[in-house]
């Protein structure tokens, strides 16, 4: 396939099919795009562009695969209502807080009571999170400074104010832990002792950090978000059937990141699952390895899209297990471009952004094969282009059974 290199700033309105983008701007943590450190997250040029060039002001926009909010910031930036669909608690918590914009009374409390936070008064009724092991990952002293700090958070009423100060809270989580920083899956270094550093100082640093983007920022005219349902492949909700007018999302890689492991420390301090309930959410992630022997050792049905059963035929051949994670993977996103089409108007467009995968040394061309599923379900394709992935914290090595994704792919599909 022939393809065209094209160095842009930023995305321009009409791009040639199959080019391939080099994205100059490193422009990608304006307003609250700053707010924690979220894995994989894509850049918000992707949904800028696609909500310049589909929608108008107050209209509705859908992300499937919320993640860290990206696409909920760009849409209430630019005056368009945001709908979030996430079954992961930290995500629906980052997209409201990230959408959010903090009145100046709001930010004027929170400056004069944040050294309130650690009152320790009440230490005896803390109650400790779930999670085997918990001196391995944290110190006795940071245990009981986060104890104590998520205890007071959770007592503020306002809703606005107890949601930005639990997602400044949930930033420093990995950083006062004892594991690596740098690795996207939490470990603890047996060869490197890592620097101890101080919550209360670390908090009330990362709190007047992120107060400045409201603080420097006077948005009056923003959207609206909200998350409508926790299950991108069943979103389920009649009150926005053929009222979206543009979805744009970026779902999982195919058996390449494991988000519940990687948020694993951060959860289990904002409580919304521990160690012992784990295995069960990790089975809600598209793309799961969540698999059970039982299931994967059934024969492998066919989706009836010749170049995916081929090669499903091919892995299953060497690895019976992940050729069933990806037969999944792609019913599931089957599922959920039915369950889009439901929510989008009439030749409206559903932007995904995914990048092709390598399993057992086999290329998956998961952009290719998306969009044969998409066209016999009510889509044709509109456009699709790459761009390059400069960010390599999405290398995902696997012991030489994985690799670089070296492009993420934009696929436009316009309903029909």
């Amino acid at each position: 396939m022939k393809t065209n290199l094209i160095q842009v700033e930023n995305i321009p309105t009409n791009v040639k099919k199959n080019s391939i983008l080099e994205i100059t701007s490193r422009n990608v943590s304006y307003y609250t795009h700053s707010f924690f450190k979220y894995p994989c997250k894509f850049i918000p040029h992707i949904p800028n562009w696609a909500i310049e060039k589909y929608t108008n002001i107050n209209d509705t926009v859908l992300d499937c695969f919320a993640g860290s909010g990206t696409t909920l910031v760009e849409s209430v930036l630019m005056g368009r209502n945001a709908l979030g669909v996430d079954f992961d608690k930290l995500s629906q918590l980052l997209c409201i807080t990230k959408t959010k914009h903090l009145k100046k009374n709001e930010i004027e409390y929170i400056k004069r009571n944040v050294k309130n936070l650690f009152n320790n008064s009440i230490e005896s009724s803390i109650k400790l999170p779930d999670i085997h092991n918990i001196d391995h990952w944290f110190s006795q002293s940071n245990i009981r400074y986060l104890s104590i700090l998520k205890y007071n958070i959770d007592r503020e009423k306002n809703n606005s104010v107890r949601n930005f100060l639990l997602v400044t809270f949930a930033s420093i989580i990995k950083k006062v832990s004892n594991a690596d920083e740098q690795s996207p899956k939490p470990y603890v270094s047996s060869k490197y002792k890592k620097k101890e550093y101080s919550v209360k100082e670390l908090f009330i640093k990362s709190v007047l950090n992120y107060l400045k983007v409201f603080e420097l920022n006077d948005y009056k005219n923003l959207g609206t978000a909200k998350i409508i349902s926790e299950d991108a492949r069943d979103i389920n909700n009649s009150q926005y059937e053929n009222k979206v007018d543009l979805a744009v999302t970026s779902p999982p890689y195919i058996n390449a990141f494991d988000y519940v492991r990687s948020l694993r420390l951060e959860n289990v301090w904002l409580d919304f699952y521990g160690d012992e309930f784990i295995t069960e959410i990790k089975k809600k992630q598209i793309g799961t390895e969540s698999i059970s022997s039982t299931e994967y050792k059934k024969a492998l049905s066919k989706m009836g899209i010749q170049k995916l059963d081929k090669i499903l035929n091919i892995i299953y051949k060497i690895d019976k297990k992940r050729a069933h994670v990806v037969f999944k993977y792609f019913m599931d996103m089957q599922e959920n471009m039915r369950s889009v089409r439901k929510l989008l108007k009439s030749d409206a467009h559903y932007i995904i952004v995914v990048g092709d995968s390598i399993i057992r040394k086999i290329e998956v061309p998961t952009h290719e094969i998306l969009i044969e599923i998409a066209e016999d379900n009510g889509y044709e394709l509109e456009n699709m282009f790459a761009y390059i992935i400069k960010n390599r914290y999405l290398r995902i090595p696997r012991s030489n059974r994985g690799g670089f994704i070296k492009y993420d792919w934009i696929i436009d599909l316009k309903k029909i």
